[in-house]
C-alpha cells in the first residue's frame, strides 16, 4: 500500500511539474538556452523519479524544434497561437512518446479539449498538431502521423449577425448618448469624434480593426481625383519589446506596450479604397484641428496611446445599446460592407480588392443576401408565368345542415 501510495505521490508530482514546464516553456523558448535548460531539467526529473513514460528530450526537441521554425516563417501573432494550441494538446495527451502515439490518443485529447473549446477552435488544434506531427513523419522520426487515422473534429458554418443596410447609420449617430465614462485628459467631443469616425471607416471602408487604429494622414490620397485610404499598414499584439521575437523578414515598430505597427494582413491586403467626399473632409478636419503630423496616428485612446480592440468594444456595445440595435461584434462590418457590395452587383474583382481578400471565396463568405435584395434580383430573373386576366372568381357555398 505505501509502494502505491509512493508512486502515485511521484506521478501528482510529475503532473504538476510537467504543467507549470509547459505553461512556462511559451517563454522559455524564445531562446536555444531557454530550451536546453528545458530539456536538462526533464532528464533531472527522470533520474530523480524513475519515470519511464516521461517525454524524452528528443520528443521534446521534435516538438520545440518545430515550432522554433516555425517562429522563423510566420508572425508573432500566428505563432503564438499555434504553439499554445501544441501545448495545450501535449498537456491533454501526457507523458507519451511520440513513437507510441497512436489515433486513440489524438481522439481522447480532441474528446477532452471539445469540453471547453468551440467547435473551429478545437478543429485549429487538431491542425496544429498534425502540422507537428506531419513534419515528424516526413523526417522519419515516427512511422506515420496518427493524425492521419483520425477524423477531424466537425464544425457547423456560422452565420456572422450583420445589421440592416440603414442601421449603421443609427449606431454611428448613437455614439454621442452611448454614456461611456470619460478617460484622460481629452475632451468629450474629440473622443465622440474619433469613434464615430473609427466606426463609419469599419462599415464604409470595411477596414480591418487593426488597419483603422493604424491610419496616419499620409495614407489619404486622391486618386484621379477621387478620394481614398492607401493601407499600408496595420497596429498588432506583438509582445512587449523585451519579449516579443519579430522574424528577420517582418517589418514591425514597437509603438507602446505591446503594440507594434507592421504591414497588412497580406499582400492583397494592401490596397486603396475610395471614400466619400464627406468622410474625407471630416478626416482632414480632425487631423488639422489636432495637429496631427503625417506619420502620427489619426486615432488614439483618450490618454493619447493607440486604440485597443478592447476599447473600442466597449464603445461598440455602448452605442449598440444607445441605438436599441442587436447585438453584433465590430468585425460584422466587414460582413457588412461585403454584403452590401454584392447588394450593388459590384464585380467580384472589384469586392475582393476593396476588401483585401485573396480570393473571391472568402469575400462569398463574408456576403450575407437579405431578403429584399434577393427578392428584387429574383423577380428580375424569373418572368411572369402568370396572366391575372385569367383569374377564375370563385363563389364559397356554405353548407346548411
Amino acid at each position: 500500500m505505501e509502494k502505491n501510495g509512493e508512486i502515485s505521490f511521484r506521478r501528482e508530482v510529475l503532473t504538476l511539474i510537467l504543467r507549470s514546464s509547459l505553461q512556462t516553456l511559451h517563454g522559455a523558448v524564445q531562446s536555444d538556452l531557454g530550451l536546453v535548460i528545458l530539456v536538462h531539467a526533464l532528464l533531472m526529473l527522470q533520474a530523480l523519479f524513475g519515470a519511464d513514460r516521461l517525454l524524452h528530450p528528443q520528443d521534446f526537441q521534435v516538438v520545440y524544434g518545430w515550432l522554433e521554425e516555425y517562429r522563423l516563417n510566420v508572425k508573432p501573432t500566428t505563432y503564438r497561437t499555434r504553439a499554445g494550441r501544441i501545448h495545450a494538446c501535449m498537456e491533454v495527451i501526457g507523458c507519451i512518446r511520440l513513437t507510441d502515439l497512436t489515433p486513440d490518443h489524438i481522439r481522447k485529447c480532441m474528446r477532452v479539449l471539445s469540453k471547453r473549446l468551440a467547435p473551429s477552435t478545437l478543429k485549429d488544434h487538431f491542425v496544429s498538431l498534425k502540422m507537428m506531427l506531419d513534419q515528424a513523419e516526413l523526417e522519419e522520426l515516427i512511422p506515420v502521423d496518427p493524425c492521419r487515422r483520425v477524423k477531424p473534429p466537425r464544425v457547423e458554418p456560422t452565420e456572422t449577425r450583420i445589421l440592416s443596410p440603414d442601421q449603421p447609420k443609427q449606431l454611428i449617430e448613437a455614439v454621442p448618448n452611448r454614456g461611456a465614462k470619460r478617460r484622460g485628459p481629452a475632451l468629450t467631443v474629440d473622443v465622440d469624434e474619433s469613434w464615430m469616425l473609427l466606426f463609419e471607416l469599419a462599415f464604409a471602408a470595411g477596414m480591418r480593426e487593426g488597419e483603422r487604429y493604424a491610419l496616419m494622414p499620409y495614407e489619404l490620397e486622391q486618386r484621379d481625383g477621387v478620394p481614398g485610404i492607401n493601407v499600408q499598414q496595420q497596429i498588432q499584439q506583438y509582445g512587449k519589446p523585451e519579449d516579443a521575437v519579430i522574424p528577420a523578414w517582418l517589418k514591425a515598430e514597437h509603438l507602446y506596450g505591446i503594440l507594434w505597427l507592421t504591414t497588412p494582413k497580406t499582400h492583397a491586403a494592401h490596397r486603396f479604397v475610395p471614400i466619400s467626399t464627406s468622410l474625407w473632409q471630416r478626416l482632414w478636419a480632425r487631423i488639422k484641428r489636432l495637429g496631427i503630423g503625417p506619420r502620427d496616428l489619426i486615432f488614439t485612446n483618450s490618454r493619447g496611446n493607440p486604440v485597443r480592440s478592447s476599447t473600442e468594444r466597449y464603445n461598440w456595445n455602448k452605442a449598440l445599446k444607445a441605438a436599441s440595435l442587436p447585438p453584433v461584434t465590430i468585425h460584422s462590418a466587414r460582413h457588412w460592407t461585403a454584403s452590401m457590395t454584392a447588394r450593388a452587383n459590384m464585380p467580384d474583382d472589384a469586392r475582393t480588392a476593396i476588401m483585401g481578400h485573396t480570393s473571391i471565396t472568402m469575400t462569398n463568405h463574408y456576403t450575407h443576401r437579405d431578403t429584399a435584395s434577393l427578392a428584387a434580383l429574383l423577380d428580375q430573373a424569373i418572368p411572369d408565368l402568370h396572366d391575372d386576366t385569367d383569374i377564375i372568381e370563385a363563389e364559397i357555398i356554405e353548407e346548411t345542415a
